[in-house]
């Protein structure tokens, strides 16, 4: 009886070529697969305690934009931001500046307008002091450029 051994190298050209085929019929889309998450915990635990694979080949424009935003408000910076960003939200961030990293977990994008959702990890100088929170960025395209709309975070 013989036995069939698949070589490794069959597995890893298989799980390429599936990839090549999301990307080719999905390469409009930023996100080419999502896996909603199980907790309804928050407004943004579907989004963010999923699985997402991003597409290589996105605009990262937005993104890049939600990272300088993101970068200002950590540094305590003067902040950059849309007209129906609310002043005081604006007050609030500025004078309560806190120490926080982030990753991308999910994006929805809509025309001129993309909302991403990351999960941030608030840091308050010592090790054992961290916690995670998740949040949402929204940016909307004015004149070709970027700006934040929106930003939700629940610690």
């Amino acid at each position: 009886m013989k036995r069939w051994r698949i070589p490794a190298i069959v597995v890893v050209l298989s799980i390429a070529a599936v990839l090549c085929i999301l990307v080719c019929t999905r390469h409009r889309y930023p996100v080419l697969f999502h896996i909603s998450g199980s907790c309804a915990c928050t407004d943004y635990s579907e989004e963010v305690e999923g699985w997402s694979v991003f597409n290589p080949f996105r605009d990262r424009s937005p993104e890049a934009s939600a990272d300088t935003f993101l970068e200002d408000l950590r540094q305590g910076r003067p902040l950059t931001v849309a007209p129906d960003f609310g002043p005081a939200d604006w007050l609030h961030i500025v004078h309560n500046p806190v120490a926080f990293e982030w990753r991308l977990r999910h994006r929805r994008d809509q025309p001129h307008r993309v909302s991403l959702y990351y999960q941030f990890t608030r840091l308050d100088g010592k090790p054992y002091q961290r916690w995670s929170g998740e949040g949402t960025v929204a940016v909307v395209e004015m004149n070709g450029n970027w700006k934040t709309q929106t930003f939700d975070v629940v610690w």
